[in-house]
């Protein structure tokens, strides 16, 4: 039953204005950083068109495409062939390294971010994956297996970033800000993308060092110009920060002091057995894997399914290839606040709004996915709709799983997105593998089973997040914190949720005294 009381504000814990703020920029710095990151990511995804012989390849696949609808488009589609003869057993060997890589260094990123803070770790991992960035066109003309093992070094580098970034925004995110810092800052991933995809394309057909060579260099350069950035504008901590002004650290602090501690957690404290028995871990660990399958695909396969379904050439297909992801970058921006709003008035709970966002992006994905594997290349302009519908759907996910670690447990936010991010990693090797093996006969019905099996996974997702998932603090995740507890309170008339915790007794219990007079103060 809800308890109604009167509550007089508290000066040194007033709400302190997200504009101006060190949080925000925290958020647009590490928005930037997501850019990089995923700029180094998706590079190879545009450049490997233009790095192969596609002719010798051709020759090697006698089952190539032979669509009669498409067949004046083929004939008339001149392609610029690559200096390597790599076929797709190669191809899909050098797309999938770099998630053997990422999947390495989840773990380790988000236990170093929260023993010694997000900043350095940070820093660090993107150097690595910057400098193999920059090493890779040496590295493919020297042999292909040589580029991959840099593209899992970028894998490694880059697999560290999300745990570590989530360890710095559950110190600094106060909990009714927390989707739209996590969405601002995670948006930078897909206006990576936006940025990345067009200007790969056109600088592998106008660029320097072949083309295609050029991509990595102009990517890793401004990579490292981030950096630089980063290491002067950002901070692990609040209680860290050269500039932060004393309202804000005490707001942040105030807001977050029954979820987080001040105390460095080792290896041997953090819960790990808690973490495999807890339903709704379970929940993120599947909600993060399907979506990744579907994601890895979008990310690997796009710019291929461009040119052997719709023919498109290399220019267009890097345009084309960005689009979806103006749209998911779109959602991932406006549905955090929406969904904020809708936690904060207390419309939904918690629980609620993760489940439905994470429904939304999932279920709908899955059947704009469907309806564009009917689809060839006399119909590009509904393709192209379909596939950014698609994919700008499934941003609404980033309201739902992806920030839900910080809602169970923001005390290990790092270590469970180096878990979930970790095992849906696998995704991104096996996805890309699993489509190029489906793809050999270059046709619309074989990217037809591509999608499908997509749509699959992301149901199957949807539907296990919404049986496990949870919106509240798990009991193991706050042992020896306090008790947060969500009361009805009456302000200058208007009524309101907020929060209040109630401290724990010496053997670990909780009181059942009542805490609050109608007078006293939150």
């Amino acid at each position: 039953m809800t308890r109604v009381y009167k509550v007089e504000n508290d000066d040194a814990t007033a709400r302190a204005p997200l504009f101006p703020s060190c949080r925000l920029v925290l958020a647009i710095v590490g928005f930037f950083m997501f850019v990089h990151l995923y700029a180094q990511r998706v590079g190879m995804s545009v450049a490997i068109v233009c790095m192969v012989n596609h002719t010798a390849s051709a020759k090697e696949n006698e089952t190539a495409n032979t669509d009669p609808a498409c067949a004046r488009e083929v004939s008339n589609t001149t392609t610029e062939d690559g200096p390597f003869n790599w076929d797709k057993g190669i191809q899909g060997h050098i797309l999938g390294a770099f998630f053997y890589g990422y999947l390495v260094s989840q773990i380790p990123g988000g236990l170093l971010a929260e023993k010694y803070g997000g900043k350095w770790v940070l820093t660090g991992f993107l150097g690595l994956s910057t400098l193999a960035t920059l090493l890779t066109p040496l590295a493919a003309t020297f042999h292909y297996a040589a580029l991959i093992t840099l593209r899992v070094l970028v894998g490694i580098g880059s697999g560290a970033l999300f745990p570590a970034m989530h360890a710095m925004l559950g110190q600094w995110a106060p909990p009714m800000e927390r989707s739209l810092l996590c969405g601002l800052t995670y948006a930078g991933s897909m206006m990576g993308n936006v940025i990345a995809l067009p200007m790969s394309a056109l600088l592998c057909q106008y660029g320097f060092a072949g083309g295609w060579g050029s991509v990595f260099y102009v990517i890793g350069l401004s990579s490292t110009f981030c950096i630089i950035v980063w290491i002067l504008l950002s901070s692990s901590t609040p209680a860290t920060h050269p500039r932060i002004s004393e309202a804000e650290r005490s707001y942040i602090t105030q807001a977050l002091k029954a979820e987080v501690s001040d105390e460095k957690i080792s290896w041997s404290q953090v819960p790990w057995l808690e973490f495999a028995k807890s339903g709704p871990v379970w929940a993120i660990v599947i909600g993060n894997f399907c979506t990744d399958w579907g994601l890895y695909t979008f990310l690997t396969n796009i710019p291929t399914f461009y040119k052997e379904v719709l023919n498109f050439d290399i220019t267009s297909n890097g345009i084309y290839s960005a689009l979806p992801f103006v749209g998911l970058w779109a959602n991932m921006t406006v549905s955090p606040i929406i969904a904020d709003y809708l936690r904060s008035k207390g419309i939904l709970s918690t629980g609620v709004t993760r489940k439905l966002f994470n429904t939304i992006g999932l279920i709908g994905a899955g059947l704009f996915l469907i309806g564009l594997s009917f689809l060839d290349c006399s119909q590009t302009v509904l393709a192209v709709g379909l596939l950014c519908l698609a994919v700008t759907i499934s941003g609404c996910v980033y309201s739902g799983y992806f920030v839900n670690h910080m809602d169970i447990a923001p005390q290990y936010a790092g270590t469970l997105m180096g878990i979930s991010n970790g095992i849906s990693a696998c995704s991104g090797f096996i996805a890309p593998q699993v489509a190029a093996e489906l793809t050999e006969s270059r046709t619309r019905e074989s990217w037809q089973m591509v999608f499908f099996i997509a749509a699959g996974v992301y149901a199957f997702g949807a539907i296990l997040f919404c049986v496990l998932a949870s919106g509240e603090v798990q009991p193991w995740a706050v042992k020896n914190q306090p008790q947060q507890m969500e009361i009805k309170v009456i302000e200058n008339g208007s009524p309101n949720y907020r929060p209040i915790y109630r401290p724990r007794l010496s053997n670990g219990s909780l009181p059942t005294d009542p805490m609050l007079t109608e007078t006293e103060k939150l």
